[in-house]
């Protein structure tokens, strides 16, 4: 069974992340994982046997605790009945302790919770933007004042560098939760631009699914955040899509224009982000 992935410290923070993981977990049929990384140093003058009994009394309460939370989190969202696993991870860093669990089991999707204001890390919080650098697991961000709504449509902002291999698994992503998919192609002035009614047949054939595509001219007055940002107040779209080149993330460099702090819609609607592969010529 699909796995999707829910990380939470147990903040008011986490709280929207895991409502938007059982509400798509519910929808995809998937198992939902929520999992917490911890750490726990042993004192100098512990025994080996004191440190085990702390620590299994110590996982013990955090699963209890964990559990609790969960539970009220659903209840107060009036979210549908899901069932779900309690994980705990131990790891020093709280990033890497999730890409390992996610790698050891399979998981599909990792959601977290961003903060939802300010600049690159503000926005995103340290851990979150850690991980969508560096996870291969697709990383869904969710806004932590995000009250979770219907999934109808998904605006998947595309390079073209490798278009159709990346929609693949937008589709995949949206096939199960019957979502419609829009392509945005930010295009410059001296693109060549193909029939865009052909285009859609084309990709509507080699996806096996409906795909809009959505050609907006670049603005080179303007930041292309501030292009995107026009195609998602124009979209509306339940859920954001980008491709990171993980050596130099697309995800940084776009968002540092210097004025991050203006891109409200980062902070508004779900962002699902994917390794960029390289592309193999």
């Amino acid at each position: 069974m699909e796995k999707i992935l829910v990380t939470t410290d147990q903040s008011s923070n986490s709280k929207s992340a895991i409502r938007y993981a059982a509400k798509l977990a519910k929808l995809r049929h998937a198992e939902l994982v929520i999992l917490q990384v911890y750490h726990l140093l042993k004192p100098f003058k512990w025994s080996d046997a004191a440190f085990e009994k702390y620590a299994d009394e110590f996982k013990q309460k955090t699963t209890a605790e964990l559990n609790a939370f969960v539970k009220d989190v659903c209840r107060t969202a009036d979210q549908p009945a899901v069932r779900y696993q309690i994980a705990l991870h131990d790891n020093f860093d709280t990033v890497d302790g999730i890409i390992e669990y996610s790698a050891a089991h399979n998981c599909k999707y990792i959601c977290i919770s961003t903060r939802g204001a300010g600049a690159f890390k503000k926005i995103f919080g340290t851990n979150t933007s850690k991980l969508i650098n560096r996870s291969e697991t697709p990383v869904l961000c969710i806004p932590s004042a995000y009250r979770t709504k219907p999934i109808k449509h998904v605006l998947y902002a595309s390079d073209m560098t490798d278009y159709e291999r990346e929609l693949l698994q937008v589709v995949e992503f949206a096939r199960p939760v019957k979502a419609t998919v829009e392509l945005l192609h930010v295009f410059y002035p001296y693109e060549f631009l193909g029939d865009k009614a052909l285009t859609e047949a084309s990709l509507k054939k080699k996806a096996n699914y409906g795909i809009s595509v959505h050609n907006l001219k670049r603005d080179v007055t303007n930041a292309l955040l501030d292009d995107i940002g026009a195609a998602v107040k124009a979209s509306k779209p339940s859920l954001l899509v980008l491709f990171t080149h993980q050596a130099r993330p697309l995800f940084e460099r776009l968002l540092f224009p210097g004025n991050a702090e203006e891109y409200s819609f980062y902070g508004n609607i779900p962002l699902l982000t994917f390794n960029k592969s390289p592309v193999i010529n």
